[in-house]
């Protein structure tokens, strides 16, 4: 919901449109079902996106040009959801010679999915662009509630045991932290035809809107305009198709909405990076010493229960092929995917494939195979959670089940459609669940596909529960928003608040917020809650390059810090019990920038510490240079007297320190 134009600046500049364009006043359209069209309103400005570069140099007459609808566009005759898909085409284009060093391309849209549905054809023109680079954070749940299904935005909020807490209030976009302390060009108070922002030197003819597109052009230079580039779209005053439904309902046209004054952006000064201070009760993480090495007690081959890990591809990140889980002090759960041949169903453009998982339960005092059980898995992703106390969250089917230590069925919950992601509070008290809603139609899906190299932004639905699966909240989110983290009071979020700057925030379920920290980081940091009380937050930096992490408090307080370095390609923390937590820390050979693609030969070691929360002091340290490729290939007993270590194709059990006080 955040970016550089705020519906109060576009009401701004709604009349100027007017002027500019000799644009007649709205006409409403006749009621009745026996027309079947109605003109579009002259004077609504619609924001989009860019979904893909555009360079002179490549561009043909008749290449495709994709944008995204930024928020909804509600007009009858032709309303467009966030997300929604406008396509158009290069109509001409002058490229460059040795008399004219200058480019230029005429883009001509022609068409939108209004209503969502396949395109219809409605012009635009080209009115703005701003080339300033945004980054989408969404909002809260509680501020997305009601988006879809059957909860009012308006209603109060149904908790667990009858409670209920007070509506959301009116979503303001100028006081969205993403934008408010954001450095960013200043925008006029009226945006006129033409007119073009962090682009510099390339200028913008609109046009009429008719055949001839709008004609953008660099004068010197080969034209190039990056994709998320921010446009915004006039429509021409034309007549086009609109769905007998509307028609019936006999809407009219809205009025010109009121000349309303931008509001005023105040930048905040910089905040101190309270998460850098190491106070009494924070431990500095130092290399261990030799002495603190520890071997494993206990060693299982992994490879006669048939598991074979398969790690010659390369990664981005770590995946979810097996997992080692602590269900409780008795059962320890791994799981690994069988390789067997997948089951392919329809769903969707894209099918769906279901992987064979083999769950084991060992006993931790000996690594012996206490029950062994066959689950059919959706997906490549995460398909298993800790939920609490002696529980855990499985994804089996098209159902998620809490089961008991003994693999048995506690409850479960169909998922409609396939799942995202799911995700929990750490003491399993709130339970968010995302299903995949494809935004688009199989052809405007394929064009997309086709132009962009890769799948297109989806839309999420997202649904909250409590423990026994009684439905809190509805809301939708896009693929290209962070997973949410959940707090055991709330969501916690992450939002820009200035230059390398970012505010780590707890929006808490009765509509109140919390402050954690602000922090320093050149990339997005990013966060998750392995125990209650605490988070651990992941960054960077640039100069030098170094991959840190830290534990936090709830009041952004330090209880580990550690600087991390270049070569620490990944970094992830786990946690079954209050007193203690484990860090994974994997070390590359040379080094390596988040996101980075790898191999697992780039792989070094991996070092696994066990601290303590009251103040962050190392109880247990080891160090394998034979590192497992799966995320959740570590598991710290529920009583803290054992570490369960995935580490190629065995499993090592680690007796640890009893001191947890």
């Amino acid at each position: 919901m955040s970016g550089f134009i705020s519906p109060k600046i576009v009401s701004a500049f709604l009349f100027s449109c007017a002027a500019l364009f000799g644009i007649s006043p709205p006409v409403s359209a006749q009621k009745g079902s026996s027309r079947t069209e109605r003109r579009i309103n002259p004077q609504a400005p619609l924001q989009a996106e860019l979904l893909a570069p555009l360079d002179a140099s490549k561009l043909a007459v008749g290449s495709p040009v994709l944008a995204k609808s930024r928020f909804d566009w509600s007009y009858p005759a032709c309303p467009l959801p966030s997300g929604a898909l406008i396509t158009g085409h290069i109509s001409a284009i002058q490229q460059r010679t040795k008399q004219n060093k200058g480019t230029s391309f005429t883009i001509l849209f022609d068409h939108a999915n209004c209503h969502g549905n396949g395109p219809a054809e409605v012009r635009f023109r080209i009115f703005a662009m701003i080339g300033e680079q945004r980054v989408d954070e969404g909002s809260p749940l509680l501020d997305r509630a009601g988006l879809f299904g059957s909860i009012s935005p308006r209603a109060p909020l149904t908790m667990g045991g009858g409670r209920t807490a007070p509506a959301p209030p009116p979503y303001d976009p100028s006081q969205d932290m993403s934008q408010s302390n954001r450095r960013k060009r200043e925008l006029p108070t009226v945006i006129l035809a033409g007119m073009v922002f962090g682009l510099d030197k390339i200028t913008l003819d609109p046009g009429d809107g008719q055949d001839d597109g709008s004609v953008i052009t660099d004068p010197k230079n080969n034209l190039h305009i990056d994709g998320a580039t921010q446009l915004v779209l006039m429509p021409v005053p034309a007549v086009v198709r609109a769905a007998p439904e509307m028609m019936a309902k006999g809407a009219g046209t809205p009025a010109p909405t009121k000349l309303t004054p931008p509001p005023t952006v105040v930048v905040a000064p910089a905040l101190p990076d309270e998460t850098e201070v190491c106070a009494a009760s924070c431990t500095v993480v130092a290399p261990p010493a030799r002495s603190e090495i520890a071997k494993a007690a206990l060693m299982f081959p992994a490879g006669t229960l048939g598991f074979v890990p398969h790690d010659r591809r390369e990664y981005t990140a770590f995946d979810y092929e097996s997992t080692l889980t602590f269900i409780d002090e008795h059962n320890l759960l791994f799981t690994f995917d069988s390789h067997k041949l997948r089951q392919r169903l329809p769903a969707g453009f894209r099918g769906e494939s279901m992987r064979q998982i083999r769950a084991v339960l060992l006993d931790p005092a000996t690594l012996a195979v206490k029950k062994i059980r066959e689950w059919q898995v959706q997906g490549d992703g995460r398909f298993l959670w800790r939920s609490g106390s002696n529980e855990i969250l499985v994804h089996i089917g098209h159902q998620l089940r809490l089961l008991d230590a003994n693999l048995d069925t506690i409850r479960s919950i169909d998922v409609p459609g396939e799942l995202a992601f799911a995700t929990l509070s750490p003491l399993g008290e709130r339970i968010a669940i995302g299903t995949l809603h494809e935004r688009y139609t199989r052809e405007s899906h394929d064009q997309l596909y086709n132009t962009l190299g890769y799948e297109p932004e989806e839309d999420i639905d997202v649904q909250l529960f409590d423990r026994s699966f009684t439905l809190l909240l509805t809301a939708r989110q896009t693929t290209s928003i962070p997973i949410p983290v959940l707090s055991d009071d709330g969501e916690i979020r992450v939002v820009p608040a200035g230059h390398d700057r970012w505010r780590i925030t707890d929006y808490l379920w009765d509509r109140s917020e919390r402050t954690i920290a602000t922090t320093t980081s050149t990339c997005h940091p990013t966060v998750s809650a392995p125990l209650p009380g605490s988070l651990f937050l992941k960054g960077c930096t640039s100069q030098p390059l170094q991959n840190w992490y830290r534990m936090l408090r709830l009041d952004g307080h330090p209880i580990l810090k550690a600087r991390g370095s270049s070569q620490e390609l990944e970094q992830s923390s786990s946690s079954s019990n209050g007193s203690q937590f484990a860090i994974r820390v994997v070390r590359a050979l040379h080094s390596k920038a988040r996101g980075d693609r790898f191999h697992k030969e780039d792989l070094h070691e991996q070092e696994i510490s066990i601290y303590r929360i009251a103040d962050g002091k190392r109880l247990f340290n080891t160090v394998d240079p034979s590192v497992s490729l799966a995320e959740q290939s570590f598991a710290l007993s529920p009583d803290g007297q054992r570490l369960a270590v995935l580490s190629n194709a065995n499993i090592s059990l680690y007796a640890t320190s009893s001191d947890v006080h």
